[in-house]
């Protein structure tokens, strides 16, 4: 009996929130991390949007953020330090 493997694919804020998964940013001018939580983001109202091809922005210098899937929050800075840069 052979079975078949599904992937796993996670590229949505809401594919973040159904694995609980967050989403770490990170910016390298300010030495900064932030954290999205995808529950949160998405009971704000917030887009649910492909995270793989979007571009963070750090509020304090504008600097691109880095990204990192986490499978658990580290609690850095969940307050809106990082704005999206939508296409």
């Amino acid at each position: 009996m052979s079975h078949t493997i599904e992937p796993v694919v996670i590229s949505t804020i809401s594919d973040l929130a159904k694995y609980e998964m967050s989403l770490s940013l990170y910016c390298l001018p300010c030495d900064r991390w932030g954290e999205i939580e995808p529950s949160d983001w998405l009971a704000d109202g917030k887009p649910d949007i492909d995270y793989v091809t979007q571009k963070f922005k750090c509020r304090e210098c504008g600097g691109k953020a880095e990204k990192q899937v986490r499978t658990t929050p580290v609690l850095f800075n969940t307050a809106s330090a990082y704005q999206g840069m939508f296409k």
